[in-house]
């Protein structure tokens, strides 16, 4: 019984102390589940990068091979449109090149669909007095054909839009509201046409006409796929319309979505990742500095200025969450230590009341000497009582001592990242902290913590598992762990001995995979001796 109420106290406290750096708040189950579907695919944006690369490299070959220069200007215009939201020096570079072949071959209408798409490059990278430039004084429209007029005015509603929502920006430009184009275009463009219904969309949005801007977003999105970067762009405003609307899940589900869209077609020019990263930075700190972490990273790399601006504006937020996960964790020390003050309490309320039967017993076995026989089983009951005691009081000890130490250290850990992480962002350095970040093994470092105290844990309470166990193995599958240590397999059943049978447990405890803990109890119950249906049975009777 004394065990069991220490080893809960010690439980008790050590989840307090986990909790001092663990996520803060909850999200609804479904963006947890979409969230960690998210996670699957940040993992994998390496991958879907070489595949983006494997693409783009196909395309170039085939242009170099290429001396026609109608086929080579298409093919290059091509290339610029798989680079528009992947590289900004890479697009602007093809397009200049396709103005230039386009005035080698002296055709107007290709140099101005060249010029104009440069232009649209320029404005949604935020390089707006370019794009001013560009757009508005080097375009003569008296030469565009009515297609081309159609993209030109597309673009310069889209650069209006862009515009007016980063006004933030340094540049200070006067150019017409998107209002001003939007009934033109939707004169002009086929009422079937994403386009059009884009356009509806967004005028229903600034209506404040909700639902109808709502189903006519839907239906934007069920003309595309996951596959089509178009489908990211549909989504976030489905994000935007909901956080009108009112609706925080609907919101942070889209932009999940969005999110997750950018990974797979390996874009680099988004928004959708940092506000999600935005979003949950007061319920899970750590991710959503991972997420801002490669945001930061696509957008140095994608080299326009738009979204490191806007990811700048997020550092502050990102201050403000270190304080408050600092306040949390004085807080959380501070209940620590109550806690370790009511099991120092507690111990000593033990040891009490094991000194007072011990002297009970004492005075018991002066009583009984008359009888020699009573006497001889006193002693034998005394003796076995005070090994007990002695070595409940050496448990006690050990695990007092080994606890405030753990905590101490772990205390001490905290505040001195903390305190560097906070210093790092006062001066600025949000690169340096990002990739300190980046390379942290605090988690590993933790739990490789975590395996040694199990081990130390469990073969003190049950020192001769090692060679019980290997009794119930055929001689050449027997183990031979490191001293004071366990292996793998050992572990396993070492939790098997302590009554969890559920490998999902387990896997969840060791920070195993599931398969991984399968495949170890298969490997051990086929080396068996014994019938292996019962191997779990007889491990659980091992030490009673």
């Amino acid at each position: 019984m004394c065990t069991k109420v220490l080893v809960r106290l010690i439980c008790a406290a050590a989840l307090l102390s986990a909790a001092a750096c663990g996520p803060r708040g909850d999200l609804d189950h479904s963006t947890r589940k979409l969230l960690g579907e998210l996670d699957g695919y940040v993992a994998a944006r390496d991958v879907y990068t070489a595949r983006k690369m494997d693409q783009m490299d196909a395309l170039r070959k085939l242009c170099r091979t290429t001396e026609d220069p109608d086929h080579r200007y298409d093919l290059e215009m091509s290339i610029a449109e798989e680079y528009f939201a992947f590289s900004f020096d890479s697009t602007q570079a093809y397009l200049k090149h396709c103005q230039d072949l386009a005035l080698k071959m002296k055709d107007q209408e290709r140099y101005n669909r060249a010029s104009i798409e440069l232009g649209h490059l320029y404005a949604k990278a935020g390089n707006y007095l370019e794009a001013n430039s560009l757009l508005y004084g080097q375009i003569d429209t008296s030469a565009l054909s009515e297609a081309l007029m159609t993209d030109y005015l597309y673009y310069l509603y889209d650069f209006s839009m862009d515009l007016a929502g980063n006004s933030g920006m340094v540049e200070r430009l006067s150019i017409p509201p998107a209002a001003s184009f939007r009934q033109r275009l939707l004169d002009l463009l086929p009422k079937d046409s994403d386009r059009w219904r884009t356009l509806l969309r967004d005028r229903l949005t600034e209506e404040d006409r909700l639902a109808s801007a709502d189903s006519v977003a839907h239906l934007l999105l069920a003309g595309t796929t996951p596959e089509e970067h178009v489908y990211a762009i549909y989504a976030f405003h489905l994000s935007d319309i909901a956080e009108r609307d009112g609706r925080p899940t609907d919101r942070m589900a889209w932009l999940i979505r969005s999110a997750e869209c950018d990974m797979m077609n390996a874009v680099r020019d988004y928004a959708s990742l940092t506000m999600v990263a935005q979003n949950i930075l007061s319920y899970d700190v750590d991710r959503s500095f991972r997420y801002l972490r490669i945001a930061q990273e696509d957008a140095l790399a994608y080299n326009a200025k738009l979204r490191p601006w806007q990811i700048s504006r997020f550092l502050m937020e990102v201050e403000d969450a270190y304080s408050a996960r600092q306040s949390r964790s004085r807080l959380f020390s501070m209940v620590a230590a109550i806690l370790l003050a009511i099991m120092v309490l507690t111990l000593s309320v033990i040891t009490w009341f094991l000194v007072t039967r011990s002297r009970k017993l004492t005075r018991m076995r002066a009583l009984l000497e008359s009888n020699n026989a009573q006497l001889a089983a006193a002693n034998a009951e005394l003796n076995v009582l005070n090994k007990q005691i002695s070595k409940a009081d050496k448990v006690k000890e050990e695990y007092i001592v080994d606890f405030l130490q753990g905590l101490s250290e772990q205390v001490a850990l905290l505040r001195s990242e903390d305190n560097r992480f906070r210093n790092l962002l006062k001066q600025g350095k949000s690169d340096q902290l990002f990739k300190e970040l980046a390379i942290s093994e605090r988690s590993e470092r933790a739990l490789e913590e975590f395996y040694r105290k199990f081990d130390e844990t469990f073969l003190a309470l049950y020192p001769d598992f090692v060679e019980q166990f290997n009794a119930l193995l055929q001689e050449d599958a027997r183990i031979v762990p490191p001293k004071g240590r366990l292996t793998t397999e050992l572990r396993i059943f070492a939790l098997i001995r302590l009554g969890m049978d559920d490998s999902k447990k387990i896997a969840t405890m060791l920070d195993y995979s599931v398969s991984t803990i399968y495949n170890h109890k298969v490997a051990i119950k086929n080396a068996a001796l014994g019938d292996r249906s019962k191997f779990e049975e007889q491990v659980k009777m091992i030490g009673k």
